[in-house]
């Protein structure tokens, strides 16, 4: 059977085969995008018609739920998409089904873990495919209380998305597009105060820090405007350090100063190395010198390789020793 494709971001699109399918109720449709949007959990019919028929008494709720389970059956000609029990309904885990919801939502679940500046390229289209998929807010010509809380939640992965993304561009230099991610979160958030910074940075990177400093000054008024506080000591510090012209310079003497560590470490290893293999010499031709001669010339022996030991300051030990026999 070909699948029914539906979306739910902007304005809700069911089709079978490229073909759209209409003429459901609107509490028809109400119930397909609510078990659709909890679809990992079973639902009480009790739950569902008190959720979707408020006003209406339990018996009359209870068949309004029928009625309306039989038409979507009908309707979308589709008997493995909700799995129908006499207390329970919830979306068949097998159902032949492409939802963008479920697509945008698994995208986000295997990478949101990662931060952006670590994305693989791969990783990267992965998520920059789950976002084209936001083509607008969630059920947006609906405003049911159930509704607004699913579109004020997947609006919030929206936003941490396009951030992952942002600070992917940043770290590969593709400023122009970072930019675009910015100013998409801020047209949903205009007080995301991280965000700001993320383009703050940006600008100043592409070569224009005008506008960073400028993108400050909206921060500020945005901040201000919304929750009445002032940007937080990062942001403030991040504002400092554009004005100064001193953000790639701190991120320079970092670099500088780790790889100054590093070789400096790299020099006492190599330097330890060449004094132990230098007394591992000097103990190896002494071990030599000693089998090979009379006890009685033990001392002669040792005598013969002292510059080598004094070097080491290991002759003192060894005639210390000598003399207390």
């Amino acid at each position: 059977m070909t699948r029914l494709e539906i979306r739910l971001f902007g304005q809700i699109s069911i089709q079978r085969g490229g073909e759209p399918l209409s003429g459901l109720s609107s509490k028809a449709l109400e119930l397909l995008c609510y078990v659709l949007l909890n679809r990992e959990r079973g639902h009480a019919r009790e739950a569902l018609a008190g959720l979707l028929w408020p006003d209406a008494p339990d018996p009359l709720a209870k068949k309004y739920l029928r009625q309306a389970v039989w038409r979507l059956q009908s309707r979308l000609a589709s008997q493995d998409l909700l799995i129908v029990h006499a207390g329970w309904i919830r979306v068949s885990p097998e159902a032949s089904l492409w939802l963008d919801v479920a697509e945008f939502e698994q995208a986000y679940d295997i990478h949101r873990d990662t931060p952006g500046q670590e994305l693989t390229g791969r990783q990267a289209q992965a998520l920059e495919a789950a976002a084209a998929l936001y083509r607008g807010d969630l059920i947006e010509a609906w405003y049911q209380d159930w509704c607004v809380y699913e579109r004020d939640r997947v609006q919030l992965i929206y936003l941490t998305l396009l951030e992952q993304l942002m600070c992917h561009c940043e770290v590969r230099r593709r400023y122009a597009r970072g930019i675009a991610y910015g100013q998409r979160i801020l047209s949903y958030d205009p007080a995301r105060e991280c965000t700001h910074r993320n383009l703050m940075r940006l600008y100043y990177r592409a070569g224009d820090r005008t506008t960073a400093l400028r993108q400050y000054e909206r921060c500020v008024a945005a901040v201000a405007k919304q929750f009445n506080v002032h940007p937080s000591r990062e942001t403030v510090a991040l504002f400092h350090q554009v004005r100064s012209d001193r953000l790639e310079t701190f991120a320079r003497e970092a670099t500088v100063a780790a790889r100054s560590s590093a070789e400096q470490g790299s020099d006492l290893f190599h330097k330890m190395q060449t004094s132990l293999d230098h007394v591992q010499a000097a103990l190896t031709a002494l071990q030599r010198q000693v089998q090979q001669v009379a006890p009685v010339g033990r001392m002669q022996s040792v005598q013969t390789d002292r510059p080598a030991l004094r070097e080491h300051g290991l002759y003192q030990g060894i005639v210390g020793k000598q003399e207390a026999r």
